[in-house]
């Protein structure tokens, strides 16, 4: 999977791997690992530790070129549909800077997703990706334009689905309908 942000990806999870903090790739990069390649412009990733890691994290990620705005670095934390996460940017010359999210684990399914995490390749190091189920629910809780169309190119690419855990989530998170929807879009799932 070519894309220009995967040495990008390479440093982040280097830095993150030295200073020991589980972690899980999610977003256009992840959907580009289970479904189509598809045009994407930042990276995501959820993180599992604590806020009081936090400070480390952000002195490794700027010795590493990274910028951290300053409201982050002051220990504030964005959130996104209920999910804190972290901003960080990388600027590089006659280029747009690049966003990287990194959401903290912090809810009862955040934690049940990263439990299901798996290995993946990417040109030829081992990284953690978010299950493609997981990056479903992801997507339908975003409910983007871009996201819905995610969620149809992972329910047909990804076969088979666990649908069972795709509907307690659904039904908890409150994308239990348009779950369904999509899965009706795409007829037949258990191949």
């Amino acid at each position: 999977m070519s894309h220009p942000l995967i040495p990008i990806l390479h440093e982040i999870v280097r830095i993150l791997d030295e200073l020991e903090i589980p972690y899980q790739l999610m977003g256009g990069l992840a959907v580009r690992v289970w479904s189509f390649p598809r045009a994407t412009f930042d990276i995501d990733l959820t993180l599992s530790s604590s806020p009081e890691r936090l400070p480390v994290l952000i002195r490794s990620l700027e010795r590493g070129g990274l910028t951290v705005p300053e409201p982050f670095r002051s220990g504030f934390l964005d959130q996104l549909h209920g999910m804190n996460k972290l901003k960080v940017q990388l600027y590089q010359a006659d280029r747009p800077p690049v966003d990287i999210d990194l959401f903290l684990v912090t809810t009862d399914y955040q934690r049940a997703a990263f439990a299901r995490r798996r290995p993946v390749e990417i040109e030829d190091r081992k990284l953690w990706c978010m299950s493609p189920e997981d990056l479903v629910l992801h997507k339908l809780i975003a409910g983007r334009d871009r996201d819905k169309a995610d969620v149809s190119d992972l329910l047909m690419a990804v076969r088979p689905l666990d649908l069972g855990y795709l509907r307690r989530w659904g039904r908890v998170l409150g994308v239990l309908e348009l779950l369904e929807s999509k899965i009706k879009e795409q007829g037949d799932l258990a191949g």
